[in-house]
């Protein structure tokens, strides 16, 4: 099975960008990791207008770009070796998101990833047409907006949920010396955050990513990754998703950026979907071009050992070289540092593939799984 360089290109895209959101993750307390308005301190005007700027382009797009490829993945692991060896790369996936969300960062998705993808291999999504898994992915997409659908009501309805508390001096001053200070409370704080996180993957996560990685197979399935969608059709689904969050932005506007709206409002999951695609699309639009080969590809073929890096340098950038930049810096400076990051990726990724095939994450994650000979189904083997 031949390596599609734009399934690379696209992945390399996807984590990559992931920093542009991340970033802010990093550096504040995880309540507050995508809030505008969080401190008794107002925003300034460039604050506000990169956030309403991350709403339109950035928000959800790289995460979902990353969820349709890690679909598509699993299925062409599945192809390619068997269930066996996929499940086992699945288990070892949910010790290292475990390791990594546990004991480093909050934010992993790789624990999540492991379990969504379990659970799709053990419903047996992968041998479904494509029709059937258009249809379960927008059933599963339904089921996971039921939980945002639920808080925007409750949003609309209650003036006690809209009363929001900004955290005040010393408030910040507490997560500051949490984050910054010794490791055992950081890894209590995280056991803590993977608990929520827990039951926000049940309620809605979950779902949602099914029907990410569900949609990608479904793609994969009818060759669009060969051709994407017509120039129009892309153009379409930028200015419709375009469209969408600009409502989004407005409403954001309208609460004083008190309720982070970008990331609750169900319509706000449906623009993220739409644009993600119609960046897919423009990169195997451009799938021949050398610059793209030469520089996307490479990243995605390192996509994990990227992700993992970024935790690494971000998590002793902002607790332990600089502390002092924890919860201080404002959006253009970790937006700065952030593009920084990927450019020194872009080398890294460009300058290891001349020698190696693998990422070292990579490698190590293979080499665990045991990776047998390639996968022949019956058929295959009775026309040998």
């Amino acid at each position: 099975m031949q390596r599609m360089q734009q399934l690379d290109m696209i992945r390399g895209l996807a984590v990559l960008a992931l920093l542009l959101m991340n970033i802010f993750a990093f550096a504040f307390p995880p309540d507050y990791a995508h809030s505008l308005r969080w401190s008794e301190v107002s925003p300034s005007a460039t604050d506000t207008l990169l956030y309403n700027l991350q709403t339109l382009f950035i928000k959800g797009r790289f995460i979902t770009l990353f969820s349709i490829l890690f679909g598509v993945g699993l299925y062409l692991i599945a192809e390619k070796y068997g269930a066996d060896y996929l499940k086992r790369r699945l288990y070892w996936l949910l010790l290292l998101g475990g390791i990594h969300g546990w004991l480093i960062w909050f934010g992993d998705i790789l624990l999540w990833y492991a379990l969504t993808g379990l659970f799709v291999l053990k419903r047996g999504y992968f041998q479904l047409a494509a029709a059937e898994l258009w249809r379960k992915a927008i059933r599963f997409f339904c089921i996971g907006m039921i939980f945002p659908i639920l808080i925007s009501l409750m949003y609309l309805f209650s003036a006690v949920a809209r009363d929001v508390e900004l955290a005040n001096t010393e408030l910040i001053a507490q997560q500051i010396a949490i984050w910054t200070g010794p490791y055992l409370p950081q890894v209590i704080e995280n056991l803590k955050l993977s608990a929520l996180m827990a039951l926000a993957f049940v309620l809605g996560i979950l779902w949602y990513t099914v029907a990410l990685m569900l949609l990608g197979i479904a793609l994969y399935k009818t060759h669009w990754f060969e051709l994407g969608y017509s120039t129009k059709q892309t153009a379409l689904l930028f200015c419709g998703s375009l469209l969408l969050s600009c409502t989004v932005v407005w409403l954001d506007s309208l609460s004083h950026y008190m309720l982070t709206l970008n990331g609750i409002l169900p319509w706000a999951y449906i623009a993220e979907v739409m644009m993600a695609l119609s960046f897919a699309s423009l990169l195997i639009k451009f799938r021949h071009s050398p610059w793209l080969q030469q520089w996307l590809a490479p990243c995605g073929r390192l996509a994990l050992t990227l992700y993992l890096s970024q935790t690494l340098v971000m998590v002793l950038l902002f607790r332990v070289i600089k502390p002092e930049w924890f919860a201080t810096l404002d959006r253009l400076q970790l937006l700065s540092i952030a593009i920084i990051m990927i450019g020194a990726q872009l080398l890294f990724s460009q300058l290891y593939t001349r020698y190696f095939q693998q990422g070292p994450v990579e490698w190590l994650w293979r080499r665990l799984s045991k990776r047998p000979e390639p996968y022949q189904t019956p058929e295959a083997n009775s026309h040998q």
